[in-house]
């Protein structure tokens, strides 16, 4: 009697399981992006931290071997730290490029404004305006700045530079605040936020902090691109105020933190 060979038996997904299936990934996927989003924005920042630190290093090496001299905290086609204008050309041409030899530490992946320098050096460091009050002592942008590494009194705690996110093309200046008593609680440039509610901050003795900021309207006026925000009683002014301007003496600071 001749018998049939039995055919092994084939098993797979139904239609039902397999939509199932397919629903159960988008549940998990749909739960698991916030946190990759958050895993990837804290990549960034601390990617950001470390290229903040490189240049606060740099520029703090430069006066070394320039007479104790700061670099020029303006872009300048001459002698500033970066030259005018977008793209590598600039940032190679500068001053500080030397001391660094890197065009990835200029550029933040999450600026939102696309520029290839995110970074900027703060104006009472031998930036815009830095010895207004020298020839003017009514000039409301007088920045208390200095262009000599040994007038720094408080090294850790003096601002040298951080994110900044300019729409014109480029970071055009070096990034600005009223410092004068008669200006309080104004702006001029306003915070970048490229990795949240904060900013990167790079100071004079070399290291680098992430500071979260508290009113509602500062990251208003970063997500606005809104210069010349005039906020009264906004704490996040006085703590950069206190470590924007190159101070004079220790009894400087700090200032009251009310209007």
């Amino acid at each position: 009697m001749k018998h049939e060979p039995i055919q092994p038996k084939t098993s797979g997904f139904s239609l039902i399981e397999l939509l199932v299936c397919v629903g159960i990934i988008g549940i998990l996927i749909s739960l698991l992006m916030p946190t990759l989003h958050n895993a990837r924005r804290s990549a960034m920042k601390t990617r950001c931290m470390s290229n903040v630190r490189q240049l606060a290093m740099a520029w703090s090496a430069f006066p070394a071997d320039n007479n104790n001299k700061i670099v020029y905290g303006m872009p300048d086609d001459n002698k500033g730290w970066v030259k005018r204008g977008s793209g590598m050309a600039p940032i190679k041409g500068g001053k500080l490029y030397q001391y660094i030899d890197s065009t990835e530490v200029w550029h933040c992946e999450e600026d939102k404004a696309g520029n290839t320098r995110s970074y900027s050096i703060t104006a009472p460091m031998h930036g815009e305006k830095w010895d207004a009050h020298l020839s003017n002592p009514n000039d409301s942008w007088a920045q208390f700045g200095t262009d000599d590494f040994a007038e720094i009194i408080n090294a850790e705690k003096q601002l040298v530079m951080l994110e900044e996110m300019d729409m014109r093309g480029w970071n055009v200046g070096s990034w600005i605040m009223y410092a004068r008593a008669s200006r309080k609680y104004q702006w001029i440039d306003y915070m970048a936020a490229f990795h949240g509610d904060g900013t990167v901050m790079g100071f004079a003795d070399g290291h680098m902090e992430y500071w979260y900021w508290q009113d509602k309207d500062t990251l208003y006026a970063s997500f606005n691109d809104q210069f010349f925000l005039n906020d009264q009683g906004n704490e996040d002014w006085l703590r950069v105020r206190n470590v924007y301007r190159s101070l004079r003496s220790e009894n400087d600071v700090p200032e009251l933190m009310n209007p």
